[in-house]
């Protein structure tokens, strides 16, 4: 695995006495119930890390959960759970989940709403001195709010209800009861509002999850009978009926189907799979199927993902670091300006109401709601982004380079064309070159094999072949055989071979055949000049003395490849390299095929470093997208590195900072749009909520914003960002 150089810090040596007990790292998941928004999470964060034993903590807000790495020689989870509760939160076992349910809070907004209304009558006062109607709203609706202040206070922190709790103390003493039960009203509907926020987050996670089947069909002891998921084991066989989702990562071993694995990769188009094909959990098989399981649950592709996509939010990018440190500070410093403003003005009113208008929640969730959305929306399409710094380079990135082979290319050669000379048909041509080729591991046989099976042919076995090393391949076919394939015997060979064969098959460069005194038709020649100028590799096939015929063998281009650059030029994205290991004639084919300027060939893997180390020092922005697993050193050079096609493949996966499920290169356009809109949505909401913020404070200060209406204008701010955010969620 690669890691980028700036992507942590170096840390220092550590010296141990003799007997000192060795460290035992573990790792565990916990849900935290109500940790609802980014200063929920920075407190608990700070708890944790205050605590004896742990080494780290990973917090994602959207899903309530915390990630934590702990010593089990100085901590285990009893103390983890303590140190939670201890910071005002309930800790379990973390468990997937499918809904989330507000009842109880609308319930509570709802009851304190009547009481405010029945207060606003004013029906109390001919039998009250005492607006008791606003008290019981401040005494139903305040006790969360109370509740946790309490708890931030006692893990000396301050936090948003601590604010708002001394605003509806301050306007209970000064006896404005009815501006301290609309405060907690709107306190209430402002936690709702960022609860529903990130509930809207979550719907990201949810809809993965909504793919994973509950119940699968297994077979044991010869009997069929239908489990839970989880009581799914390693090597268990799997039966998958037409229509059925896939319930587990496995091998199939009976049956033949087309799979939709859309949910996974984003690819519209089913696959066909058999006997030893690898299948993904979430897919929707068309056939009858009988799977051996390899992964079952967390550990499979789409788990993983899943994984992926609620941890987006902790590695976190610099505006989101700088929203977390803006609402650390800013919950202190307008309780400081409420201060002041009673203390310059004498007016109490004005300074609950600087107090009460101050929304930092707005500003610290904008980033990190926004980062799991839109992570959880590219995951459906295949597309998966491992967190919020890579989101914010991709909005960034202004120059993109591309590795050729299986990027740009299939990666695996196939025959582009045949030349069939002396009557002979193309079906022959290919017929007598799949006899010389089917035992053969060089890489260009299976291109060969591929165009025989497409033409449905049927071919025979060699009696025997032989390779000769920088030429090409003899083969000798069975006398029946090649009566019927050539229709007259052929003798091609050398002194010493024809003392022991009567036929023969040629097939290879033209030094085979010069060697062999065997003549090559100008028309072959002049054919061979042409592909090799496209980059093409031109193979001679020959019998009874003469060459029969050539066929033409490439790394093809993806059908999409010149689509998806023309969509990255669309958006400014005009600056594309070509880097690869192959030589300088079919890179420039390729090259000019796709339109392509930029080209480097006959790299190393370490010169593709150096290149992108380059570019970076140059200032560009680089997105460098190849394989996951050769192209890893240079994708872990480059600001954002992109691995294609890693369906299935664990390494790949972890290799790269934004993973693409499908090969379809227009998803890379996809990816860059993705993250250019994220931030744009991002920079409004702290922006928006920074200046919304700085407004109201002014206009309570100056005494124009009473208690209520302070108490009304909190909320607008995680009403907007609720608006603003939905926009990533919407498909």
């Amino acid at each position: 695995m690669f890691r980028k150089n700036n992507s942590r810090a170096a840390k220092p040596r550590r010296i141990r006495s003799f007997n000192s007990k060795r460290e035992v790292p573990k790792t565990c998941e916990l849900k935290i119930e109500g940790m609802d928004c980014a200063s929920c999470a920075l407190k608990v964060e700070n708890k944790l890390l205050k605590t004896q034993g742990i080494k780290d903590v990973k917090i994602a807000v959207s899903a309530e959960k915390a990630s934590i790495s702990y010593d089990q020689n100085k901590t285990d989870v009893s103390k983890i759970k303590e140190a939670i509760e201890k910071a005002g939160y309930e800790a379990e076992e973390y468990q997937w989940e499918k809904e989330v349910h507000h009842g109880a809070e609308i319930l509570r907004i709802s009851l304190v709403a009547v009481a405010i209304i029945l207060s606003w009558s004013k029906i109390w006062k001919p039998s009250l001195e005492l607006d008791i109607f606003s008290i019981l709203a401040v005494i139903l609706g305040g006790i969360p709010i109370f509740k946790k202040a309490y708890y931030a206070l006692r893990a000396r922190t301050v936090t948003m209800e601590v604010a708002m709790t001394i605003g509806i103390i301050a306007s209970l003493t000064i006896r404005e009861f009815l501006a301290a039960a609309v405060i907690v009203l709107f306190t209430l509907f402002a936690e709702y509002l960022d609860e529903l926020t990130t509930d809207r987050g979550r719907k990201a996670i949810r809809e993965l999850l909504k793919i994973f089947p509950q119940e699968a069909t297994i077979k044991r002891a010869n009997e069929e009978k239908i489990v839970k998921v989880d009581e799914i084991h390693h090597d268990d066989i799997v039966t998958v009926k037409p229509g059925e989702r896939i319930p587990v990562d496995g091998n199939v071993i009976g049956g033949q189907a087309s799979v939709n694995q859309a949910p996974i990769t984003g690819e519209p188009m089913p696959v066909s799979k058999g006997k030893g094909d690898t299948v993904l959990a979430g897919s929707i098989s068309e056939g009858l199927l009988q799977i051996r399981v390899t992964n079952v649950g967390k550990d499979t592709t789409l788990g993983k993902i899943i994984k992926l996509v609620e941890e987006a939010e902790g590695t976190k990018s610099k505006v989101q670091k700088f929203a977390d440190r803006f609402s650390a500070r800013f919950v202190p410093a307008v309780l400081g300006l409420g201060l002041l403003v009673f203390l310059v003005s004498g007016n109490p009113l004005s300074a609950i109401a600087t107090i009460v208008v101050a929304c930092p929640c707005a500003i610290a969730l904008a980033t990190p709601l926004a980062v799991v959305a839109s992570a959880g929306k590219a995951a459906r399409k295949g597309i998966i982004i491992k967190g919020g710094v890579f989101l914010e380079e991709l909005s960034k990135i202004d120059t993109v380079v591309l590795d050729k082979t299986g990027t740009l290319t299939l990666g695996e050669p196939k025959i582009t064309d045949i030349k069939a000379l002396r009557g002979h048909t193309e079906e022959e041509i290919v017929t007598l070159a799949a006899i010389a080729e089917k035992y053969s591991e060089h890489p260009l046989a299976k291109a060969v094999l591929g165009k025989a099976k497409e033409y449905g042919l049927k071919v025979p076995d060699p009696r025997e072949f032989k390779a000769i090393r920088g030429q090409g391949v003899i083969a000798y076919p069975k006398n029946d055989q090649a009566a019927q394939t050539t229709e007259k015997a052929a003798t091609i060979l050398t002194k010493e071979e024809n003392e022991h064969y009567h036929h023969v098959i040629l097939l290879g460069n033209k030094i085979l055949f010069e060697k062999r005194d065997v003549a090559i038709p100008p028309e072959i020649e002049d054919y061979s000049r042409a592909k090799e100028k496209n980059g093409e590799t031109v193979v001679l096939i020959g019998h009874d003395r003469e060459v029969c015929g050539a066929i033409s063998i490439a790394d093809v281009v993806r059908e999409e490849t010149k689509q998806a650059l023309r969509d990255l030029k669309k958006i400014g994205l005009t600056n594309l390299i070509m880097l690869t290991g192959d030589s300088w004639r079919p890179a420039k084919a390729v090259a000019s095929q796709v339109g392509i300027d930029e080209v480097v060939a006959e790299m190393m893997p370490h010169d593709k470093v150096e290149k992108v180390k380059k570019l970076v020092e140059e200032n560009r922005r680089v997105l460098m997208v190849g394989d996951g697993v050769n192209d890893a050193p240079a994708l872990a050079h480059a600001n954002v590195g992109m691995a294609m096609g890693v369906a299935g493949s664990d390494v790949a996966i972890e290799a790269a900072d934004i993973a693409l499920m499908t090969n379809d290169l227009r998803a890379v356009g996809t990816t860059i749009n993705i993250g250019r809109k994220t931030f744009s949505v991002i920079r409004q909401n702290i922006y928006g909520s920074i200046i919304f913020n700085v407004l109201g404070i002014t206009l309570a200060a100056a005494g124009i914003l009473t208690p209520l209406m302070a108490a009304v204008a909190h909320a607008i701010p995680d009403f907007l960002l609720f608006l603003n955010s939905s926009r990533l969620i919407r498909k």
